[in-house]
């Protein structure tokens, strides 16, 4: 990355004859491209979520406070109890109960 940025910086040079303002505070140390390559690290999904996709809506707010309350009361996840809630919507209309958590 800091090559072509560099790179970047040294034709911005050419073009205007001058160098930029505080280029060389621009130009990123050897620390800052290892916090950078860490958090790309860290963006990409946990294992558990490869392969799969978020589903969402917009609810009323009591509808998640609901939501949390009832998984703690059945001692299960929110995820699950999602899941569950397809599962009756697709047997309902004559679809297989496919969803997991």
């Amino acid at each position: 990355m800091s090559n072509r940025f560099a790179a970047g910086l040294s034709k911005l040079k050419d073009v205007s004859g001058k160098a930029p303002a505080q280029a060389s505070a621009l130009v990123p140390t050897p620390q800052q491209e290892e916090t950078a390559s860490a958090i790309s690290r860290a963006s990409e999904p946990a294992p558990s979520r490869k392969g799969k996709v978020a589903i969402s809506a917009y609810f009323d707010p009591v509808v998640r406070q609901q939501l949390a309350i009832l998984a703690v009361k059945q001692n299960k996840s929110q995820a699950a109890l999602m899941a569950e809630a397809l599962n009756l919507m697709f047997e309902r209309y004559g679809e297989a109960p496919i969803a997991r958590a």
